[in-house]
């Protein structure tokens, strides 16, 4: 049986449509070592005069997007693009990415081979936990 692991969707914003590519290094070490795995990406961008532009990874400029995610899941759309846009500052683009914790699935199955199960995960925003940590000090 495969382990479920779980799926988080990160939006990164670039003003000024200023998008690199030095994110993507990062992103090839952290697949290649089994860390994550990319289900799905899309790119959302906003022209100074309001026009609307988005592709999947297969159709971006930078062909490694492409190679990281693989074949695509499906799960991010058009209508998932324009929600987006909808809230896009002009002359910004936006990177969205859906990708499963890959260490997890693992982790899920040592838990399960050690006849243990899994009852709840939930994750903690990185804020409050500077904020707890703030009130211990």
């Amino acid at each position: 049986m495969s382990e479920q692991a779980p799926v988080d969707m990160v939006l990164v914003e670039f003003p000024g449509n200023q998008f690199n590519g030095s994110i993507v290094t990062e992103l090839e070490r952290l697949v290649s070592e089994g860390t994550i795995r990319i289900r799905d990406m899309l790119l959302v961008s906003k022209g100074a005069d309001g026009t609307i532009r988005w592709a999947e990874a297969e159709e971006a400029e930078d062909d490694r997007l492409a190679e990281l995610v693989g074949e695509p899941a499906g799960l991010l759309a058009e209508e998932d693009a324009r929600a987006i846009a909808d809230e896009l500052e002009p002359n910004s683009s936006v990177g969205v990415m859906l990708f499963e914790h890959a260490w997890a699935a693992r982790l899920a199955g040592a838990i399960r081979s050690a006849d243990g199960r899994l009852i709840d995960w939930e994750r903690i925003p990185a804020a409050a936990i500077d904020q707890l940590a703030n009130f211990a000090d």
